[in-house]
């Protein structure tokens, strides 16, 4: 035991790096239900200025800003349990939260998403543990989105 603590002792920063729980559709679907605020989920096409994402200066990491907005906008659908998914085109707040320096990194594209009404707009939030924005979606979560909406299986358990 002493000699792991010696060994992590002489490890570098990063190498403690954050630890996060892997985060689903149907985890951020549930987070969404049961918050105060209303959320919109979506499906479509997100886009924004990538250069404006946060960087992190790992030899001065406590510069990393914890939030970054971003004006964004999104072309797709409302997604309903019931009835066909709406079709919407917003402008809206893409809001980077960043976890010390570890920062997500979004891309513009396909977007799977929750977006939080406010009164200035909706915001779509991410952050270094996943939040409520899935980039490049797979069939499954897609279904899995489906599946909560609909009252079906929706656990929370992330699935492969």
């Amino acid at each position: 035991m002493r000699y792991l603590i010696f060994i992590l002792m002489l490890l570098p920063l990063p190498a403690f790096a954050l630890s996060c729980v892997p985060h689903s559709v149907a985890n951020a679907y549930i987070q969404a239900a049961n918050a105060k605020e209303a959320y919109l989920p979506v499906h479509g096409t997100l886009d924004f200025d990538l250069n404006r994402l946060p960087q992190t200066d790992w030899e001065n990491q406590q510069a990393t800003p914890n939030k970054t907005l971003i004006p964004a906008t999104f072309q797709g659908t409302a997604l309903r349990a019931r009835g066909k998914p709406v079709p919407v085109e917003i402008n809206l707040t893409l809001e980077v939260r960043c976890a010390g320096p570890w920062c997500p990194s979004p891309k513009p594209g396909d977007t799977l998403g929750f977006l939080r009404e406010t009164a200035e707009g909706y915001v779509l939030s991410t952050n270094a543990c996943g939040g409520f924005l899935f980039g490049q979606p797979t069939k499954a979560q897609a279904s899995e989105m489906q599946d909560c909406l609909a009252g079906r299986h929706c656990d929370g358990l992330v699935r492969r």
